[in-house]
């Protein structure tokens, strides 16, 4: 017997890659699972059962759906050539038929719908999770069949998220507060008789047995253990893509190697540009043009006592001694100029 109240996914964002599918357990309980589905096609859909913190087998500590094998990983999510929908089916059945524990709801909206549906939950009740009597449950509820899929519904708001959430995105401090608090009183011993109380606290056997049966101590078995099944999945999702972050790894130093290489060469040349486009020191220009200035005069020299001593044609020794002698002036005419900017 399955107990449904809304198996019609509601899309929470735009692009139709998360969706909210709302049951009932057989224990009473309304439960929100939330579906993402990559838009790339290859990537296994990613469940969470969302609006609460629970203990169950098939779920970890943040609420993501570990247990059902064809998502467990890519590879079988594509071997399995299941549709997203029998996939969403297959997990919500699994939890109707075995509840998780239920430790808090957090969804404001999932919490009215489970008052209206068993009353008001008071904390012991969400703990044990046990079922709301049938004279409180809600006429909306329907039975059907795994072959009875379009019954009539009771449609349920769920306010979306206007950003885009990442199943594992939540708080490191969520450990905590999926642990229990230590209960005020035992019902059980608050009913034993005075021999009862002081045989179990004489008999540390007796004592560990009942300590061992506390629901409380379950819960903590549970969580236990979901942590762990978590860790191995994790782990083995990690060796699985070993090889291909080692490569990747690789690829990444080399680039990084190269880019340092390349810093390096770019300041090299950047540090020369500016050498070159930097203004020249006027004491130094000065130094130079004089030099220069010297060596114009000079050469001016020497074309005059060439054309004294070897004579030749006039044009042409006029032409190279004014030639050379412009030089002279024009470079000493510099210097001046910069001497007295100084």
């Amino acid at each position: 017997m399955i107990f449904l109240v809304d198996l019609i996914s509601r899309a929470l964002l735009s692009d139709d890659t998360m969706y909210d599918t709302v049951f009932q357990t057989t224990s009473g309980f309304a439960l929100i699972i939330r579906v993402y589905l990559p838009l790339n096609g290859a990537t296994a859909p990613s469940f969470t059962l969302h609006g609460v913190r629970a203990s169950h087998n098939w779920l970890d500590i943040r609420m993501r759906v570990i247990g059902y094998p064809p998502i467990s990983s890519d590879q079988l999510w594509n071997s399995s050539n299941l549709k997203l929908g029998d996939a969403v089916y297959a997990v919500i059945q699994h939890f109707q038929l075995n509840p998780p524990s239920i430790l808090e709801i957090t969804d404001l909206n999932l919490r009215r719908l489970q008052e209206s549906l068993a009353g008001q939950l008071n904390p012991r009740r969400v703990h044990n999770n046990s079922a709301p009597p049938a004279s409180q449950r809600s006429d909306a509820e329907s039975i059907a069949t795994p072959n009875a899929r379009n019954n009539e519904r009771l449609a349920v708001s769920v306010e979306p998220n206007h950003l885009r959430p990442t199943p594992t995105e939540k708080n490191e401090d969520e450990v905590s507060a999926l642990i229990p608090a230590v209960p005020d009183t035992f019902d059980k011993i608050d009913t034993m008789t005075m021999s009862e109380l002081r045989q179990l606290l004489d008999d540390d056997s007796a004592m560990d047995t009942f300590v061992q049966q506390t629901p409380e101590v379950s819960t903590l078995k549970e969580l236990k253990q979901s942590i762990e099944q978590s860790n191995v999945t994790t782990a083995k999702s990690n060796v699985i893509h070993k090889e291909t972050i080692e490569i990747l790894l690789a690829e990444v130093e080399s680039l990084r190697q190269d880019l340092q290489s390349k810093l390096q060469r770019y300041k090299q040349l950047d540090e020369s540009a500016r050498g070159m486009t930097r203004p020249p020191n006027v004491r130094e220009t000065i130094h130079d043009l004089n030099h220069a200035k010297r060596d114009a005069l000079r050469d001016s020299e020497r074309v005059a006592e060439e054309w004294v001593e070897s004579g030749g044609d006039v044009g042409d020794f006029v032409e190279k001694f004014i030639e050379t002698r412009t030089l002279y002036h024009t470079r000493a005419a510099k210097a001046e100029r910069l001497s007295m900017s100084m």
